[in-house]
């Protein structure tokens, strides 16, 4: 029994040797696999991450972009009210001008815009009353240094304008009134006028 027990014994500690070096190859093999499961999930923690990043800055970007475009476009807007405020100003300005200035001013609108000398002048009713005979006599005095027909009157209708003068012959008008000169050089004028105001 004591050769048959020794012989036990060799195989069982031969089976324990072998056992211990299969379960040392398995743990080994084990923390290979664990090694490059947990690389690869470093791996696809560190993409997901840079992609996530790279995605916020790229938002972020659209948004710093978007942001920009509507403070430029705000800022435009407000340079534009600003452009026409001066504009509207301007006309202002011309439309309570001193009698002793706005009839010439009006009477040389007059004479340059008539055609045959016998047109009608229409003014705001304010304008009418207030100037209306004597932008009349002085635009007919200056078609009369012109040599030309000077026979323009005053009609009776008026108009819906802040000032300035209609020059009509029939059917054809010619505005000359102060929104419609103003609007003419707006587009020559605003440039200039951005110049001074936002330089």
């Amino acid at each position: 029994m004591n050769g048959i027990q020794r012989i036990i014994d060799r195989i069982e500690a031969d089976a324990a040797s072998e056992l211990a070096q299969i379960a040392e190859e398995a743990e080994s093999r084990c923390a290979e696999i664990e090694a490059a499961y947990s690389a690869a999930a470093q791996a696809e923690y560190r993409k997901i991450i840079s992609d996530a990043r790279l995605e916020s800055e790229r938002r972020l970007e659209r948004k710093s972009g978007a942001a920009a475009t509507e403070i430029k476009m705000q800022l435009l807007a407000v340079k534009q009210e600003i452009l026409s405020s001066a504009f509207d100003r301007a006309a202002q300005i011309i439309s309570e001008l001193p009698d002793e200035r706005y009839i010439p001013f009006l009477a040389r609108l007059a004479s340059r815009a008539s055609r045959t000398g016998t047109e009608k002048l229409v003014f705001s009713e304010r304008d009418a009353r207030r100037v209306g005979s004597a932008v009349k006599d002085e635009a007919n005095a200056l078609l009369r240094r012109a040599g030309k027909t000077a026979d323009l009157t005053v009609s009776a209708e008026t108009r819906p304008i802040r000032g300035g003068v209609i020059v009509q012959s029939g059917d054809i008008e010619t505005n000359c009134s102060i929104d419609a000169l103003i609007a003419m050089e707006f587009r020559t004028l605003s440039g200039v006028v951005a110049a001074e105001l936002f330089g």
